[in-house]
């Protein structure tokens, strides 16, 4: 005759915290309050269970290491997944320490009316904007025409510039519900062809610097700036030549009798 199907594996609920426990136990393996051996079932409706089965289930309360390599393994890789997380978001709401500083100084340069008449002028003509020139600018151009960002509660409160040696960096401060966070992107510029061509070579939020892959997909913390300076992007088209120095950068533009 063929074997009789295994019946379920019987359990001893709890009644202090409902967990089920292993007929066997004496106290839950939950919450440890003694169990009320009244409730198993009875014998004849256990009888059935096969004895490899009760065999195992034994076997696994009374050594419960069996298998604690694994789980210990599931559970570092799962602290050290939640830490590094952790430590991420603390690096990315964080003020970050090369933040420029804007210099109160009554004798504030109009940049936008040297950037105007240098790309109107008929001959190539050499301009130098240094650190705060651009930064003076920036807080009154950006203030002025900036437009609502993607992100409802989040408002662009300042945008920052610092140049390095072949390197333009662009700092965004986002006030987010009353919190402030900051963003950096960083830009060498090359012009081929007559084109002004941007590249990304890096970048971070707060304190947490970023691979140059990862903030091609960060760009949009600057949508609303580029959108503000989309009259001052037209007119880099119109330059001969880009040299970042450190604190400054140098701009040659075509000139128009040379565009024409």
């Amino acid at each position: 005759m063929p074997n009789s199907p295994s019946a379920p594996t019987p359990s001893l609920p709890c009644e202090q915290c409902g967990y089920n426990n292993e007929p066997e136990r004496v106290y839950c393996h939950n919450c440890g309050s003694k169990l009320d051996r009244s409730l198993l079932p009875k014998a004849a409706e256990t009888a059935q269970e096969h004895p490899d089965k009760v065999k195992k289930r034994i076997a696994k309360m009374t050594n419960p290491k069996s298998g604690s390599f694994g789980r210990e393994v599931k559970t570092l890789i799962k602290v050290a997944f939640f830490s590094a997380l952790l430590a991420c978001i603390l690096l990315a709401i964080q003020k970050p320490g090369d933040l420029p500083e804007l210099k109160k100084t009554d004798d504030i340069r109009m940049v936008s009316s040297d950037m105007m008449e240098a790309v109107n002028s008929p001959t190539p003509v050499r301009l130098s904007l240094s650190d705060d020139d651009i930064n003076h600018y920036m807080k009154q151009r950006v203030f002025r025409d900036r437009k609502p960002t993607a992100i409802p509660g989040v408002d662009v409160s300042q945008v920052y510039v610092a140049c390095v040696p072949g390197v333009i960096r662009i700092y965004s401060q986002q006030n987010s519900f009353g919190f402030d966070t900051y963003s950096r992107i960083d830009y060498k510029l090359e012009v081929k062809d007559g084109k002004l061509i941007p590249t990304i070579v890096g970048g971070a939020f707060g304190k947490l610097n970023l691979d140059p892959i990862l903030m091609q997909y960060g760009d949009w913390a600057f949508g609303t700036v580029w959108d503000s300076l989309s009259r001052e992007r037209k007119q880099m088209d119109r330059m001969l030549s880009v040299s970042i120095q450190q604190g400054r950068i140098d701009l040659v533009t075509k000139g128009l009798n040379a565009a024409k």
